[in-house]
């Protein structure tokens, strides 16, 4: 034998072992299944999003229909795949809406609509298309992103109200030097 003989190799009859082409072959397919063992092993830690790689983690979110910007923060794009994760069953509900924007800005998010379910003896109130979302901010989200958010997130011909109470404010005036404590009258 020409090379160190691995656990598959040493499973061969010993008259095989000895054949140097079928030793090199066995041992090819060795190291290709131990290096899909090692991948398979390690796959818990990949598509764990505390762990995974920015790489993995940006086709996490594809998986869940999060497009993801490379340029947010690591730690928001990892809350980002576990949020949507969590609620993927709750995704065009009013709760869905409201959690998986409260991730996406840190801000209090209520949705108000006319949706429901009701019994064959309740009173069905007349259809209501619009469906009103509050927002305390938009976090650093543009107003377009959350409208572009709402209308993939909420049933088709939902027409959306949204009502941000605290805009940005932009600075005004300019920055001064501290008073320098001349006038001492």
């Amino acid at each position: 034998m020409t090379a160190k003989s691995g656990w598959l190799v040493e499973q061969l009859p010993r008259v095989m072992a000895t054949d140097p082409v079928l030793h090199d072959l066995v041992s090819a397919f060795e190291q290709v299944h131990d290096t899909v063992r090692e991948r398979i092993d390690a796959i818990e830690y990949q598509v764990d999003t505390g762990l995974a790689s920015p790489e993995m983690l940006q086709f996490l979110g594809s998986w869940l229909g999060v497009m993801l910007e490379p340029t947010d923060p690591a730690e928001y794009r990892r809350s980002m795949v576990r949020e949507v994760g969590k609620l993927l069953g709750w995704r065009g509900t009013r709760f869905g809406v409201e959690a998986l924007l409260a991730a996406a800005t840190g801000a209090r998010v209520t949705v108000v609509d006319a949706g429901g379910v009701y019994g064959a003896a309740d009173k069905v109130p007349p259809p209501d298309p619009v469906v009103v979302v509050q927002m305390d901010h938009t976090g650093h989200l543009t107003e377009r992103q959350v409208m572009a958010f709402l209308e993939s997130e909420l049933p088709l011909g939902a027409k959306v109200q949204l009502d941000v109470r605290f805009q940005p404010q932009p600075a005004r005036g300019r920055a001064r030097p501290p008073a320098t404590g001349d006038d001492n009258g």
